[in-house]
């Protein structure tokens, strides 16, 4: 059964986002989920109840900085109060993780939603580091990709590297356009570049 959520704040929100998580779950059935970049665990919720549309498969791993992340943040215990008012903590858990040092040494993983303040640096780097996951069947799914996501305040502001010229040379595809846009990495995706 799907409880409804509680209102949790997300960029993914604004654009009900949630959902094409979810149905990307649903479609690529992942026994193994590694998520980075939680807040209060709206884009886990989602992947969870895409988990429990599967036949209860499936766990997620979801890591985040918590506290130690100097910008937008929350503590693990909102977001496991979180997970647990929608009833979903059996398809959860939370690890307090650094995404660059999990990617020195990444764990083998099915599917990888990477929500951090992506950057073309991120991406380029996650495509490049991962490519041996995803030639073996992973997916790697990351908020931004669009270029109105390019142009955010914070991007011009700190002089980030914009992810969609990436675009042409890593071959990843754009699902959803609509603000903050969601993209995909897929073995498909990369053989086409």
């Amino acid at each position: 059964m799907i409880y409804p959520l509680v209102d949790l704040p997300s960029s993914y929100k604004q654009n009900n986002l949630g959902v094409v998580l979810r149905d990307l779950v649903i479609r690529y059935k992942p026994s193994k989920i590694i998520e980075f970049g939680v807040l209060h665990a709206y884009s886990s919720i989602h992947m969870a109840q895409g988990l429990q549309q599967n036949l209860n498969r499936g766990h997620i791993i979801a890591c985040d900085l918590w506290g130690k992340y100097d910008y937008n943040h929350t503590t693990m215990d909102v977001a496991q109060k979180n997970i647990d008012d929608a009833r979903l903590s059996h398809y959860v858990t939370f690890w307090q993780a650094d995404y660059y040092q999990w990617l020195e040494n990444p764990c083998k993983f099915n599917l990888l939603h990477l929500d951090l303040s992506n950057d073309g640096d991120i991406i380029e780097q996650t495509l490049t580091k991962l490519a041996p996951q995803i030639d073996a069947g992973a997916v790697i799914i990351f908020e931004g990709g669009s270029k109105e996501r390019d142009n955010v305040d914070w991007m011009k502001k700190y002089n980030k590297r914009p992810i969609n010229p990436l675009q042409k040379k890593f071959g990843f595809e754009i699902l959803d356009e609509r603000f903050p846009s969601i993209s995909i990495a897929t073995k498909s995706c990369l053989n086409q570049r």
